[in-house]
């Protein structure tokens, strides 16, 4: 996927964080949602959360 893709999809859309970003994190470590967060920045703004946390902890069990 590259930077202007119109296939790219946001996990985090108030931060623009994709779903290869956040797999990328949980590969390099970041094994629960506060790491994911902590290392991409998802889940830090508007909605903190309420909208990508079950989608990122799906990818957490999937690629653990």
């Amino acid at each position: 996927m590259g930077l202007f893709s119109s296939k790219e999809e946001y996990i985090c859309k108030c931060m623009h964080i994709t779903e290869e970003e956040i797999v990328k994190a949980i590969k390099d470590g970041a094994d629960t949602f506060e790491k994911v967060k902590e290392v991409t920045g998802a889940a830090t703004k508007r909605c903190k959360g309420r909208r990508c946390r079950g989608p990122i902890e799906n990818l957490i069990k999937e690629n653990i």
